[in-house]
């Protein structure tokens, strides 16, 4: 598990030969979704289901050393952007996760978080 800088804690998991990433807990203050609803899901039939649970990260697969080609669902903003995933070489408890559209992209730290 992992915890995104000043945010919720993921469960990055493998079904198959594909990851994905589900919040296990939630942000001590988010920012938005103060219910804990997917409140801005452009998809209305969707903002009543529960965050914790949900998968934000989804599809990815292994690659050199990383995590790619899937996506990243943003409930704050209810965007969804590409995304990659890989671990510090130098800290196994690092990862960093960088979520992008185009060449715009915007980098993330997680820290590793043991039970």
């Amino acid at each position: 598990m992992w915890q995104i800088e000043g945010g919720s804690i993921i469960e990055i998991y493998k079904n198959g030969n594909t990851f994905f990433g589900k919040i296990k807990t939630r942000a001590k203050n988010p920012i938005s979704n103060f219910n804990g609803l997917d409140n801005k899901n452009p998809n209305p039939s969707l903002r009543k289901r529960q965050l914790i649970g949900m998968d934000i990260l989804n599809n990815l697969t292994y690659n050199e050393g990383e995590l790619t080609g899937g996506t990243i669902y943003n409930a704050d903003s209810g965007k969804t952007y590409d995304v990659k995933v890989w671990i510090d070489p130098d800290n196994k408890d690092i990862c960093f996760i960088r979520a992008y559209k185009g060449i715009l992209f915007k980098t993330f730290e997680a820290k590793r978080v043991r039970d």
